[in-house]
């Protein structure tokens, strides 16, 4: 919410939106690729790390590329006013075809694992402009359900990637995933070029830094909302960087790995769509985040007492970690965006920072436990910090009362 000066009379302006469902589409679209593009590199990145370097010090890896990509972020909103969103969107697809092309072309070495940190850090950039153009095509009073939908066609593309990237890459090498990247990544860039008209119809307002963290920091709900989105990507953080370690460890192949990933995935298929839905129409996004976090945190925990080298117990137990976060991720999503509007582009790359933070947070934590104890000591430490986030949750403002008039 904002006020102009005006004949010297203080006049409110609303919360500015803009519908507009023929780019949703065309956004579903792309989401649904890149998808299936971020997925089959996602769950290799940590053994691509370790057969690259030939070593288990993965972690400076990852902090490295989430650090970059943290830096980019919280200056990403002045290219965005400077070029446009969709030029920026373009220039990220662009950074991230010309890596995929090398990475598909070169074997894994010291140097292609650089390859590898740039592209994680443009991975995070580009859903980043996704979001940004996503908001600025939607409309309060439908953002559950556009989210919910986004979310569920975004995770499809990730159901779709894991056997098949897990296949290729056990018989022909970590080269083919990147290929099948850079061809996707190649239609959505056509797609974006020639099918995604004018999103610019919003200025977006020049802002510094330090106001604007200070705006961020008196908006106590979206700081509130900020604390649970740790909580999921420190979440995903681990489980993406060692869950594959650990199965490989317990001698599962990557595709058996594969098959086991896909099962996980299903959640996000089954359940964000309906999570979103109910969050516009019937129940309050903190009193069902409260929950997820509950089952989250819990199956987490038990992960930890698990011995078992059996596919079918590991997709299982990953299956049920993955309901929890699978709401949990719709409904900070549906929260977050229902408390601002497309002029916040500068709150919504904050808020997107929060991966990145989570990633070099993670691993941070994760490195010396990893290396004095056991790696699956990691799913003690997840399931504990979750259980935080229940408290928080409950803590939030309703988002029955409009935002122009709720304190954010």
């Amino acid at each position: 919410m904002c006020y102009r000066l005006h004949a010297t009379v203080f006049v409110k302006q609303t919360h500015k939106e803009s519908f507009n469902k023929n780019i949703i589409k065309y956004l579903y679209f792309c989401t649904f690729l890149l998808g299936i593009a971020s997925a089959f590199i996602l769950y290799l990145e940590s053994d691509y790390f370790k057969v690259a370097l030939r070593s288990e010090n993965i972690s400076p890896f990852f902090i490295v590329s989430y650090g970059l990509a943290l830096v980019l972020m919280l200056n990403w909103h002045h290219l965005v006013r400077t070029f446009g969103k969709r030029r920026v969107f373009q220039f990220s697809l662009g950074v991230k075809l010309a890596l995929c092309f090398f990475l598909m072309l070169l074997p894994a070495s010291f140097w292609t694992v650089w390859l590898l940190v740039f592209y994680i850090a443009f991975t995070v950039l580009s859903w980043l402009d996704m979001d940004i153009l996503l908001e600025t095509c939607s409309v309060d009073k439908k953002t559950g359900k556009i989210r919910g939908l986004y979310l569920t066609i975004e995770n499809t593309g990730y159901l779709v990637a894991p056997f098949f990237s897990g296949l290729l890459i056990s018989r022909f090498g970590f080269q083919s995933a990147f290929a099948v990247s850079f061809a996707i990544l190649l239609t959505v860039f056509l797609i974006v070029s020639t099918r995604v008209g004018n999103v610019d119809h919003c200025p977006i307002k020049k802002t510094q830094f330090v106001p604007m963290l200070k705006r961020i920091f008196a908006r106590k709900n979206i700081m509130k909302a900020y604390y649970v989105s740790f909580l999921l990507e420190f979440f995903y953080a681990l489980m993406i960087i060692y869950t594959p370690l650990y199965l490989l460890d317990l001698g599962f192949d990557w595709f058996q790995i594969g098959k086991i990933f896909t099962v996980m995935l299903v959640p996000f298929v089954l359940f964000q769509y309906p999570a979103g839905y109910m969050a516009d129409k019937k129940y309050e996004e903190r009193d069902m985040m409260a929950v997820a976090l509950l089952v989250m945190g819990f199956s987490t925990l038990a992960l930890y007492f698990i011995g078992s080298k059996s596919a079918i117990v590991w997709a299982a137990m990953l299956f049920c970690t993955r309901i929890g976060a699978s709401v949990i991720e719709i409904l900070r999503d549906s929260y977050f965006y229902k408390r601002i509007d497309q002029r916040d582009v500068d709150i919504t790359d904050f808020f997107r920072t929060v991966r990145p933070m989570a990633y070099i947070i993670g691993a941070l934590i994760a490195a010396p436990i990893v290396f004095v104890f056991h790696i699956k000591l990691i799913f003690i430490i997840i399931g504990i910090a979750v259980l935080t986030g229940i408290p928080v949750s409950l803590s939030l403002a309703s988002n029955r009362i409009p935002p122009k008039t709720a304190a954010k």
